[in-house]
């Protein structure tokens, strides 16, 4: 069953096993654990039938699809640039105004390709949260380019996934992103 639509306008599905959405600004809501099953059930090769997918199924999967294609958005460089300055708040040593626009571009430059939705106040969280290597808090310093896109991608690949798994069930041609 679907509810009211959210203000985006996407449906948001209600019922047992649904999980109500609460995408935060640039964040990505995965889908819930029932449509996650159903996209690894595709991936194996299981042949899903009309039982499988009822139309509460396929509305969270539209839903679903409506999301990811919000979080899928190309990432631009005024939105690293305030989500880097939000990480400032959080290390011991961010860049000084000399620096940081030469880091941002840095950044930028090899996060380019982390879609939008990857961008969010989770990612910046589980940066900072870290545990220490060597003894030394790494996510109390300003990263480096890799080492932030090494956390970045496992946000990336949740959205990437999700949407494989929605143009699988939709019956959407697939590309890698």
């Amino acid at each position: 069953m679907l509810r009211a639509e959210n203000a985006k306008g996407v449906p948001q599905p209600k019922g047992a096993g649904a999980i109500t959405p609460t995408p935060l600004a640039g964040g990505y809501t995965p889908a819930p654990p029932d449509v996650q099953a159903l996209f690894a059930a595709r991936r194996e090769g299981v042949a899903l039938t009309a039982q499988d997918m009822p139309p509460d199924v396929v509305a969270h999967v539209q839903a679903c699809w409506q999301r990811v294609q919000v979080a899928m958005q190309p990432v631009s460089q005024p939105v690293v640039a305030a989500w880097l300055k939000k990480l400032g708040q959080l290390v011991s040593n961010p860049p000084g105004a000399a620096d940081a626009a030469a880091q941002c571009r840095a950044i930028y430059e090899v996060c380019a390709d982390i879609p939008a939705g990857a961008w969010c106040p989770q990612a910046r969280l589980a940066w900072a949260r870290q545990p220490a290597r060597n003894g030394y808090p790494v996510g109390a310093r300003w990263p480096a380019p890799a080492e932030l896109r090494a956390v970045l991608l496992p946000f990336a690949n949740t959205i990437w996934r999700d949407a494989h798994g929605c143009k699988a069930l939709l019956g959407r041609p697939t590309r890698t992103p």
